[in-house]
């Protein structure tokens, strides 16, 4: 019975989320001319944003090249900034609450040198309250909330590389 009622209960949440229009994240296509890219500006092997944009970009079925060579385009970083602003202050003149705000702007070439496209710049914002007698809890909270805006950002560029025709 219990088989059944397990099976009854997957079935209708398969359906709920079909039904939805949920669907996984498929590769993003990119034009052929950047299946092969080499990245200049942000450190890959070190850099959180640079690390996460080259395994997207692999994950994608984009070879990153570590150095450039022929017939490579050209993913040049021109700007890559990260800041936290105070959003609000308790009556007490104690910080309550940060934006934090981070913003990237590259731009393309191809393997011939000639641009793609403009620049482009890509930003990410969050905000969150800061507890002081949570420190450490808050410079975690910090840290995960700019992973997030790094896969924000990352998920941006996919999507405007394969709108590239």
């Amino acid at each position: 019975m219990n088989r059944v009622v397990l099976s009854g209960f997957l079935g209708f949440l398969m359906l709920s989320l079909a039904a939805c229009g949920f669907q996984l994240r498929g590769s993003a296509s990119v034009p052929e001319e950047l299946k092969t890219l080499y990245i200049q500006g942000v450190n890959t092997r070190q850099d959180e944003f640079g690390i996460e944009l080259k395994r997207a970009l692999v994950r994608n079925g984009i070879r990153v090249v570590e150095d450039y060579e022929e017939g490579a385009s050209l993913f040049t970083v021109l700007e890559n900034r990260f800041q936290r602003h105070v959003l609000s202050v308790g009556s007490d003149a104690k910080v309550r609450e940060y934006e934090i705000e981070t913003w990237v702007v590259y731009q393309i070439s191809d393997e011939n040198g000639e641009l793609i496209g403009s620049k482009q710049r890509v930003e990410a914002r969050r905000d969150y309250q800061f507890d002081r007698d949570q420190i450490l809890a808050m410079d975690e909270q910090e840290r995960v909330l700019r992973d997030d805006l790094n896969k924000q950002m990352v998920q941006s560029i996919l999507r405007r590389l394969s709108a590239m025709k």
